[in-house]
């Protein structure tokens, strides 16, 4: 079997990837580059049971693939690889699930829009943006414990549906060309959370600050769920070469 990326290469890696020069920098920086390697297969198997899910194949042959049964194979896979149809665009059922926790929010906060603070706490609704949140020690009460702090609560109530904020419009679109680099192509909590998270002037990153989330601690902990950067990528790949 040819070796795809060579040990070599990685080992190459780790080395320019170390913060000092010392052995426990070398495994710190091993143990992050295996998490994005293990991420990486993940993404090339979630697209391959995506493209088998396009063609009506079945989860039962699916599972039989994967040596699982076939609702363990739905529960692994079905987020990821399935879409539903949310505000026009199409998304991860538990992204989906995400913005209508958003939107509920905005409704409970009395806002006139939906913003990118709603955004981010509709988040801890389900998916990988939550588990990443609650790994840097942040909850649902903290965030709205934040956001009425920064910016306060109406006082007259609003009974239609509030439209999303143009910040948060351009969130989403930002997520959805980010999902596009992704090889399922499916706009997840993640695709999200990394763009509002990298947003210096938006409510959603003043959230995060008040909070004490260090925006390099969420590109951390999302590196291994996001495709690597072209930089990466390109040395990789000229490494391989050499």
């Amino acid at each position: 079997m040819t070796e795809i990326v060579a040990l070599s290469d990685l080992v190459d890696e780790v080395h320019a990837r170390a913060a000092h020069s010392d052995e426990l920098s070398r495994v710190d920086a091993a143990i992050r580059l295996g998490r994005e390697l293990e991420g990486a297969a993940d993404r090339v198997v979630d697209h391959f049971v995506g493209e088998a899910r396009n063609a009506d194949c079945s989860w039962t042959a699916i599972a039989q693939l994967l040596g699982v049964s076939k609702q363990a194979a739905r529960a692994r896979f079905a987020y990821r690889v399935e879409r539903v149809t949310w505000g026009g665009m199409s998304v991860a059922p538990r992204l989906a699930a995400c913005l209508d926790r958003a939107v509920a929010e905005a409704k409970a906060d009395r806002s006139d829009e939906v913003g990118t603070h709603h955004l981010l706490i509709g988040l801890m609704e389900e998916g990988v943006a939550a588990t990443t949140l609650e790994r840097l020690g942040v909850t649902t009460a903290s965030l709205q414990q934040a956001v009425d702090r920064l910016f306060g609560r109406r006082t007259w109530a609003r009974p239609e549906s509030p439209p999303l904020s143009l910040e948060a419009t351009d969130a989403l679109g930002a997520a959805v060309a980010l999902s596009r680099s992704d090889p399922c192509e499916v706009l997840r909590t993640e695709h999200l959370l990394f763009v509002l998270a990298t947003d210096p002037g938006g409510r959603a990153r003043r959230v995060l600050n008040a909070v004490g989330v260090q925006v390099a601690d969420v590109k951390r902990e999302l590196e291994p769920c996001l495709p690597r950067t072209r930089r990466r990528r390109r040395r990789l790949r000229t490494k391989s070469r050499i």
